[in-house]
């Protein structure tokens, strides 16, 4: 099984450096301690998508065996996933997708326990699977073990979001976010990739999980697969005045960007319940920019 480990980056240097570190020592610790017949290999591709910070330069000098392909600026974390894994299924024939993302963090044994997994349960290779997510500055705590989606209301749920941790067996979950996300190089085809034109940024990790279930492709959660999630980099934070709204419904790093919520709405639930929960949320969003 040739897997591929596709990472997008753009402009932090310093973290992109760390998560690369990390996830080549837990493939190293991997190919030492691996003693299962289900043998893994891992190619790690980045994904530039236009830096300014060196990041590119230091790549190379520094890692060598990392496939780099560098973007334009313009093609954000869907494009930039996209054009990483038609590379690796195209040009390195991966049979598999790993999606990450250059702040996640992973336990040493990530890959033997992925490995394990899948000898003991080799019907999981047809499945798209998902990490236990943990908050980094909470190691005990989670953010996540994959999420439900409810269509009637448009509802996301987290399951188990900043509770300790007490599962212990694999979940059917409805979608997770892209990191520590495994994915079969042929679904990632039959689904003609992530909608990269509506979900540029955020969102298009969920949207490609529902078409795929919409297609019968399960996800499942795997509770020994442990990722930590750093909060101080994920997102876009803004100081959240009344001032902002026209940035914060319009800008491609906004969860409340107003094109894209309502492609996604329209998409997988449209239904009068979801459709007012929408509406709910700007109108409450609006509110306490005023009080600001």
């Amino acid at each position: 099984m040739n897997i591929a480990i596709v990472i997008p980056v753009y402009n932090r240097m310093s973290i992109t450096i760390a998560g690369l570190n990390n996830i080549q020592a837990a493939i190293d610790y991997y190919m030492i301690n691996s003693v299962e017949k289900y043998q893994l290999f891992f190619e790690i591709v980045v994904v530039d998508d236009g830096s300014t910070d060196g990041t590119s330069s230091f790549i190379r000098e520094n890692f060598p065996n990392i496939k780099l392909i560098n973007g334009d600026g313009n093609l954000w974390w869907s494009g930039s996933v996209n054009l990483g894994a038609r590379y690796a299924i195209e040009t390195l024939k991966s049979s598999h997708i790993l999606l990450w993302n250059d702040d996640t963090i992973c336990a040493e044994d990530y890959f033997l326990q992925l490995s394990e997994a899948l000898a003991q349960r080799p019907e999981l290779v047809n499945n798209i699977l998902v990490s236990k997510i943990f908050w980094m500055d909470r190691k005990d705590v989670l953010f996540n073990f994959g999420c439900y989606f409810d269509p009637a209301n448009g509802r996301k749920t987290l399951i188990g979001l900043n509770s300790h941790d007490n599962f212990d067996t694999i979940l059917p979950v409805d979608w997770s976010g892209g990191m520590g996300t495994f994915i079969p190089s042929p679904v990632l085809e039959e689904l003609n990739f992530l909608d990269s034109k509506n979900f540029p940024q955020y969102d298009g990790d969920i949207d490609f999980f529902l078409r795929a279930k919409k297609q019968g492709i399960q996800a499942y959660a795997l509770p020994k697969l442990k990722i930590y999630n750093n909060p101080e980099t994920t997102g876009i934070h803004y100081q959240q005045k009344l001032k902002d709204l026209p940035k914060i419904i319009t800008s491609n790093r906004s969860l409340h960007n107003l094109r894209k919520n309502l492609k996604f709405t329209k998409r997988h639930s449209n239904t009068l319940r979801s459709w007012a929960a929408l509406l709910r949320g700007y109108v409450s969003m609006i509110v306490r920019l005023k009080v600001r």
